[in-house]
């Protein structure tokens, strides 16, 4: 059986891709990981074939850096990353980490198991874009880099000051990216905006585990 590894740190998701596994008949679960950070330790201890790894985990590394190192260590090791926010540079940066497919927890065509499949036969499954979902009067496609850092740790409950010391930027600065955020999405305040961003699962924060 092919062995594999979860690392999702929501409990809804991460049961879903449990029971997938073990109903499948044909994928034995290694372990299930709340943390990206302890992908290499059990891949160090255990014959891992496949590992499923979203993006934003708890802890201080996210899924798409420690599935560059688990392909350096262990190339024959095969990676699907997994997320719910549709972001940009998460495709790109997967590609470039060595990652062998990708998909959409919400909205990719194919399910998970069929992806599981074909990444395992050899396939290379990626999306040709990234999804694109309204916010408020803007698209997501239309947001800067720069402005979903902030908007990410403005839905996490971060204040300005804290925000300016996780980017190493001034608050004055922070607070003009949020402006500009609310410009462009027409939305009255932030509190409403990160509201509206996590109910569409546009940008999750580290969500604490039930």
């Amino acid at each position: 059986m092919t062995s594999v590894l979860i690392v999702e740190d929501q409990r809804m998701p991460r049961e879903n891709m449990e029971h997938l596994v073990e109903d499948s008949g044909r994928y034995r679960r290694v372990a299930s990981l709340s943390t990206a950070e302890m992908a290499l330790a059990q891949c160090a201890r255990h014959s891992v074939d496949l590992v499923l790894m979203d993006v934003c985990t708890k802890g201080s590394r996210d899924g798409i850096d420690v599935a560059a190192e688990i392909k350096a260590r262990y190339p024959e090791t095969k990676v699907i990353i997994i997320t719910s926010m549709v972001e940009e540079s998460y495709l790109k940066r997967a590609k470039a980490a060595g990652a062998e497919s990708f998909w959409y927890k919400d909205v990719s065509p194919e399910s998970l198991l069929e992806v599981m499949d074909r990444t395992m036969a050899g396939e290379s499954l990626y999306p040709d874009r990234t999804p694109e979902t309204r916010l408020g009067q803007v698209s997501s496609t239309q947001l800067t880099p720069r402005e979903i850092e902030v908007l990410r740790l403005v839905c996490e409950g971060l204040e300005y000051e804290e925000i300016a010391a996780e980017l190493g930027i001034s608050s004055r600065t922070v607070k003009r990216f949020v402006s500009s955020l609310l410009e462009k999405t027409g939305y009255s305040n932030r509190t409403r905006l990160a509201i509206a961003v996590t109910k569409k699962n546009f940008i999750l924060p580290h969500l604490e585990e039930e």
